[in-house]
């Protein structure tokens, strides 16, 4: 995510030009004042937090398997 961020800063997007595809993709586009509009795709901060998810129970599930075989 940082280099992505990194990479809008340096770049200059032109009218509906797209960077990336399906599910991550980010579109620019100028509006009044030369100010850079950036729509992502849907996928470039769900993915993460469902990958998130899953690890971080994953995780929890395994520690609570460990404190409770630790303690019969």
């Amino acid at each position: 995510m940082f280099a992505i961020m990194v990479y809008l800063n340096v770049s200059t997007l032109e009218l509906n030009e797209t960077i990336g595809s399906g599910l991550f993709y980010l579109k620019g586009y100028y509006e009044e004042g030369k100010m850079i509009v950036t729509e992502q795709g849907i996928g470039i901060i769900t993915l993460p937090l469902a990958i998130g998810l899953v690890a971080s129970t994953l995780i929890k599930g395994a520690q609570f398997y460990r404190a409770s075989s630790v303690t019969n």
